[in-house]
């Protein structure tokens, strides 16, 4: 049969379905269900190693019925942005994954979302978005489909006929193009029947490679990695888009970052070193992140502003074992701290390395308050490590050395102010 159409901004997409990547199962037709639970099952016949949610109406159904399927206690997170982060993060690191979120939720997650979309993803990532069209569960109207066409991720309108395959189709969309695909299912319909017949897709065959022209995302990569973007949506070979030149760091970088930068240097020699030892490091904007370019490669993803905490943690749920998060203090205080809540409630050992300079250095130096950035960090007191002297190489080695072996979260704050 005819598979229903796909929408990037105002492209519309269509193929066939079931696609030859598709196994279907000799299990009998599911008779009349609820649709949060076909949408349950596809999440589980697609394979799904991570789903992240924050609580909302009819969001709430299908990741209460999905946790209840697989036989697993429900997380809730807190915040959309982080929890999006999170899913997709998990999906680049190699596994499928979910956020069921609704449609001010991901609105909230939009800096995310329009990141996620320059960084892609290694296996496939959809966003199941309750849409409220009338306001009757939420603080305002919002028009969603307005909304995703403006960022240019890749949606699909749900029907209560084909919810079941609406999933499926999403991920294969998700696999095919590199990119998240969202899902939009509107909220009164959740309580709704449906019928559906289980099939299951095979696995993906994808793992994650550093990359950091494709995953690094920052102004000297940003046109090349928007051009991958477009020919990703086209179906071009991205992979023939010429690459730019990275800067050598630091003296590649411009004259007001290239100072500040130098005396992060000892800091990231030593990162260097331990590197062996790191499954993977993400970092967010900053001058900080730049140091995944050569001779340092310290950084393998970077993303938005205070990102990389949850970035970090999703690729410790999708596989990698004990990762890191470098930022800075303004990015911290911006965002990322809300990181560390998600990894203390899903027991994730995350490591962060914050480089205290007082500053937002990367938009033009705008000072920290004083006393703010040590009153956040005095909450977080017995995961924290004060390293007061940046150019002791041996110290940095031995409070880096202690976090990697440790089996819980770890803060490093290097501080670089007089």
């Amino acid at each position: 049969m005819k598979l229903s159409s796909l929408t990037i901004g105002g492209l519309v997409l269509s193929g066939t379905w079931p696609p030859k990547t598709t196994a279907q199962d000799d299990r009998a037709p599911v008779r009349p269900i609820r649709i949060d639970r076909a949408i349950a099952w596809a999440l589980q016949d697609a394979g799904i190693s991570l789903t992240t949610h924050v609580p909302a109406t009819g969001a709430t159904d299908i990741f209460d019925a999905h946790n209840k399927l697989v036989g697993t206690k429900p997380s809730y997170a807190f915040n959309e942005e982080v929890a999006y982060t999170i899913a997709h993060s998990a999906a680049l690191a190699g596994v499928r994954s979910a956020a069921i979120i609704k449609s001010h939720g991901l609105a909230k997650a939009g800096n995310s979302v329009i990141d996620s979309l320059t960084l892609g993803n290694t296996a496939g990532f959809v966003a199941i978005v309750l849409d409220d069209p009338e306001g009757r569960h939420s603080d305002s109207v919002f028009d969603l489909k307005t909304f995703l066409q403006g960022t240019g991720i890749p949606f699909k309108i749900s029907r209560r006929e084909t919810i079941y395959n609406d999933v499926l189709e999403s991920y294969l969309w998700s696999e095919e193009l590199g990119i998240p695909v969202a899902l939009l299912v509107n909220s009164e319909m959740v309580s709704l029947e449906t019928t559906c017949e289980l099939k299951r897709l095979r696995s993906p065959e994808a793992k994650f490679r550093r990359d950091p022209w494709l995953h690094v995302l920052c102004p000297p990569l940003a046109g090349y990695q928007h051009k991958v973007f477009q020919a990703r949506l086209a179906r071009m070979k991205w992979q023939e888009i010429a690459r730019p030149q990275m800067p050598p760091i630091p003296k590649g970088l411009p004259p007001h970052w290239r100072s500040e930068a130098e005396r992060f240097v000892p800091v990231f020699e030593v990162f260097q070193e331990m590197r062996p030892k790191i499954s993977v490091a993400c970092g967010d904007t900053g001058l900080s992140s730049l140091f995944a370019f050569p001779p340092f490669a310290c950084i393998d993803t970077c993303s938005y502003y205070g990102g990389s905490l949850p970035m970090a943690i999703g690729f410790h749920l999708g596989g990698f074992d004990r990762p890191w998060a470098v930022t800075g203090d303004y990015a911290f205080l911006a965002a990322g701290h809300m990181g560390l809540i998600e990894a203390l409630a899903l027991g994730v050992p995350l490591k962060v390395l914050i480089m205290d300079n007082g500053h937002a250095m990367a938009t033009g130096g705008q000072p920290i308050p004083p006393g703010v950035y040590e009153q956040l960090l005095n909450g977080w007191r017995p995961f924290v490590t004060q390293i007061r002297n940046p150019e002791d190489r041996s110290a940095i080695k031995d409070v880096l050395s202690r976090a990697i072996e440790s089996s819980r979260i770890e803060i490093i704050s290097v501080r670089f102010r007089s």
